[in-house]
């Protein structure tokens, strides 16, 4: 008897001790959920992007793995694919898989025209480019191989080493004008990505009719990437898994996985939600949307904003270990360049501080000698925003979805100045051939400057501010 009660008085002197620490471990799930899903959300999108891609029964161009897919026509209201698309270039889009044999780019010589193939990793970081600004007008043959592959590249090519065995290969050639899409068309198609046996061959072998049946060969073997499911809370943690079991984790990343070791997440492995209480999931759910919230609440945390412009980070598309910046970009303006190869400036605000909406009218005026500091090109591009924080072009009257330096017939003041209208409806007069036309509803705007000039980057160089016309 006296045991029993002995049992009793510590059972008593237990139960706040032992409640205090069941409360504390859903809300210890709760924030490593918040961080574990910060740091998915990129590999997420990478893999919801490679999936519609490559695997969508339902994509009418659906692309083969390690081939590229050439867009013949410039961007406009029906590209949802990607966030934030630009109007400028022509892109060319492959998805790689290196986990079986090394891959060969050659860009035929291109002269003076702009282009960039950019090579972005599972991490939504860009870790090598062939473009104008680092090979100018005549580029080598490159060479991209796995992070796990041994050996040197032949002397006539360069190597490129990549971090993850999925990566996207994303190509821009500049469309100076309609009259050129015909002859950037023909230099799109000649940019070619093969296999070191495809390469050889046609070495051997250069004749169109080699190149014709190498078009037509079937479609490889792809792996099975399951669809995404949104109705599942948990898909962001088991795509994510998934997905990092095709490459190394980083070494950086290893101390963080550690720590969230109580979720467990194994890159390569199941994420089993079953194994989990109802308490449990639910602190896992939880942590997960604020995590959501977090990263469409993070633009004003990143960048300097000046005169309602936005500018990005100096570590944009390389992200080291800011993850939430990485987020971020990944859902507003996924596979964003490096700075040195293009600085982007975005605009959801007017000179009061008030969001741009389709119901006002605005102006952007660039005073004699401030247009963008380029030495490729410049261009403002109008969007619309969704709900979720993306944005796309929307279709107008004159199908005009960016205005810049290569724009024909702007009309500038005697001195030099040149002023953007910004709005629904058509300007009156010789407004018009400087008109950018606006959506019905929320609005922004992304400046993007190609090799830009070291005052842009450095932060010398600001925009001037959108004034809203009364």
């Amino acid at each position: 008897m006296k045991l029993t009660r002995r049992a009793t008085l510590a059972g008593a002197l237990l139960t706040p001790a032992l409640a205090r620490a069941q409360d504390k471990e859903p809300k210890m799930l709760k924030d490593l959920a918040r961080r574990a899903a910060i740091y998915l959300f990129p590999v997420y999108e990478m893999y919801r992007t490679r999936w519609q891609a490559t695997v969508n029964d339902a994509n009418p161009f659906r692309q083969k793995l390690n081939r590229f897919f050439h867009v013949p026509v410039l961007a406009g209201p029906k590209s949802r694919l990607v966030t934030t698309p630009n109007n400028d270039t022509l892109y060319s889009t492959a998805w790689l898989d290196l986990s079986v044999e090394p891959l060969f780019l050659t860009v035929p010589p291109i002269g003076d025209l702009y282009y960039s193939y950019a090579f972005v990793d599972l991490f939504t970081n860009n870790f090598a480019y062939v473009s104008h600004r680092l090979n100018g007008g005549q580029p080598r043959p490159h060479m991209i191989v796995g992070p796990k592959w041994t050996g040197d590249a032949p002397v006539e090519v360069a190597l490129i080493r990549a971090p993850t065995n999925s990566v996207w290969l994303l190509g821009r050639l500049l469309v100076d004008g309609p009259e050129e899409l015909g002859r950037v068309r023909t230099l799109q198609n000649k940019v070619l990505l093969e296999t070191p046996d495809m390469r050889n061959e046609r070495r051997i072998l250069e004749t169109q009719e080699l190149m014709r049946q190498r078009a037509n060969v079937p479609p490889e073997s792809v792996a099975d990437w399951p669809a995404l499911n949104r109705s599942d809370p948990f898909d962001l943690f088991e795509v994510g898994m998934r997905a990092l079991g095709e490459s190394p984790l980083p070494a950086r990343d290893r101390g963080l996985f550690d720590e969230l070791s109580p979720l467990r997440l194994r890159p390569g492995r199941r994420f089993d939600a079953r194994a989990f209480s109802e308490a449990e999931r639910k602190a896992i759910q939880d942590g997960i949307a604020q995590a959501q919230a977090e990263i469409r609440a993070a633009g004003g945390r990143y960048g300097k904003s000046v005169d309602g412009w936005s500018y990005g980070e100096r570590h944009l598309g390389n992200f080291g270990d800011d993850y939430l910046y990485r987020a971020l970009i990944a859902l507003t303006g996924l596979a964003a360049l490096e700075p040195a190869e293009a600085v982007y400036m975005t605009c959801n605000v007017d000179s009061d501080g008030k969001s741009l909406g389709g119901a006002n009218r605005y102006t952007l005026s660039f005073p004699a000698g401030s247009l963008p500091p380029a030495r490729a090109f410049w261009s403002l591009a109008m969007y619309e925003v969704t709900a979720e924080g993306r944005a796309f072009f929307i279709e107008n009257e004159i199908g005009r979805y960016a205005i810049g330096d290569r724009t024909k017939d702007l009309q500038k003041a005697p001195d030099g100045a040149l002023t953007l209208y910004l709005q629904r409806e058509r300007p009156d007069g010789e407004r018009a051939a400087n008109w950018l036309p606006a959506p019905t509803g929320p609005m922004r705007l992304v400046l993007r400057v190609y090799e830009p000039d070291a005052s842009l980057i450095d932060g010398r160089y600001r925009v001037p501010a959108v004034q809203r016309v009364p």
